[in-house]
């Protein structure tokens, strides 16, 4: 009866150990399960507040890219008014070249005055009289 008493005990101390050592298992994965759920929180916080910048940066993007789209269309219609404007202005350039052909000998006699042409020097290549020639002149250097 004794030894089924210690084989009793000892069955029982071993059971015992078991089940310590059980409990300290359930403890120390509870604990590891615990610190892991805090550290997936943490990192749900995180990658949520990245979401929220990241959105708010696409949303900034988005604006500026709306913005940068109407620029251009102001852009677009304010060239496409200069090249009317510089159509316009070509167009009576020409117009200005089929006028009357002495107004081109005084262009040109000006031309020459603005070069440092001399009054005998205005007078033969332009044709023009020396009185026009002088005037001229005086009034090219006055503008000076």
């Amino acid at each position: 009866m004794d030894l089924q008493l210690a084989a009793l005990s000892l069955v029982e101390c071993i059971l015992a150990v078991i089940s310590l050592l059980l409990i300290i298992a359930v403890i120390v994965l509870y604990t590891k399960l615990r610190k892991t759920t805090e550290l997936l929180e943490n990192l749900t916080v995180r990658v949520s507040k990245e979401l929220s910048s990241m959105a708010v940066q696409v949303n900034d993007a988005n604006n500026q890219q709306s913005e940068i789209q109407t620029r251009s269309v102001v852009i677009s219609q304010h060239l496409q008014r200069i090249d009317e404007k510089q159509q316009d202005v070509d167009n009576q350039l020409r117009e200005l070249k089929f006028q009357d052909p002495s107004l081109k000998l005084y262009q040109r006699a000006a031309d020459l005055v603005k070069q440092g042409a001399t009054i005998e020097e205005i007078i033969e290549t332009c044709d023009i009289p020396r009185a026009e020639a002088e005037m001229l002149v005086m009034v090219h250097k006055s503008g000076s």
